[in-house]
């Protein structure tokens, strides 16, 4: 009991004490231990309790801890949200690509098995417009989702490249060259370093366009990043034939005309 009465008495101010005197640390010697806090809690007029500070710092600090993970876990969400946005997309075009592949065996061996040519043409015309369609929505709707993924995810670009290059093929299928190579020029600047897509957009633009500055360019481009191809002398030889026209148009009297030529000469 001494001990406890020697706590209690600690607590109180030194003002508290030099005004109650001798006799009220007597009735502290003599009270039972209910009686300490009896006494103390009377004693309310003259003692002012401590004031409980808390200080703005912890509680700024505590707010931004608290804000701080609130934004890391809306980043996580996100995050969440456009992986599983993007593996959508590639299942997606897995299956739309494994189904133009079974697709266009069916039409090899249904083609392979008729013999009549309207027919054949009938039915590529029809495999190749209803493939057409899928990969124009498919591409419209990667497309559409490229504004809230990271430009620079090469995984989502190389997936729309090979979108806009299936495009290409489809479309020069169907004799629409030009439309062929726009597909092909949006898949080289999406994928730069992919050789086959230079090949597509140098032959097209040569044999069926006759821009052959543009095949000369990227037959070369093909070769800087396929040095070993197989095709490589056949390449060689494009290249050239595409040199040789551009010299002879610019060799020819009707471009280094002043706009006077004579036609009858």
């Amino acid at each position: 009991m001494g001990k406890l009465r020697k706590e209690f008495l600690s607590r109180l101010k030194p003002a508290t004490l030099k005004r109650w005197g001798i006799f009220t640390a007597m009735i502290f010697i003599v009270a039972p231990l209910g009686g300490v806090s009896r006494a103390h809690a009377q004693d309310d007029t003259g003692v002012t309790p401590p004031q409980q500070t808390v200080g703005s710092s912890a509680d700024e600090s505590q707010a931004e801890r608290e804000e701080f993970v609130k934004e890391i876990r809306r980043v996580e969400n996100l995050n969440k949200k456009y992986t599983q946005e993007i593996q959508d997309i590639r299942a997606l075009l897995a299956d739309k690509d494994a189904d133009y592949q079974k697709r266009m065996q069916d039409l090899e061996d249904r083609l392979a098995a008729q013999q009549s040519d309207n027919t054949k043409k009938e039915v590529a015309q029809e495999q190749s417009q209803q493939t057409t369609q899928e990969l124009e929505a498919k591409t419209n709707e990667m497309l559409s989702k490229g504004g809230d993924m990271d430009p620079t995810d090469q995984n989502f670009r190389a997936e729309l490249a090979k979108a806009h290059y299936n495009m290409g093929n489809i479309y020069f299928e169907r004799g629409e060259y030009q439309r062929s190579v726009v597909e092909y020029y949006q898949a080289v600047d999406l994928m730069p370093n992919d050789p086959d897509t230079h090949y597509n957009l140098a032959f097209v633009s040569g044999e069926y366009l006759g821009d052959q500055e543009t095949a000369l360019k990227h037959y070369q481009w093909y070769l800087y990043l396929k040095p070993d191809a197989s095709d490589k002398p056949a390449v060689k030889e494009k290249i050239l034939q595409a040199k040789l026209a551009l010299r002879s148009k610019i060799d020819s009297p009707l471009d280094k005309s002043d706009g006077n030529f004579n036609l009858t000469r």
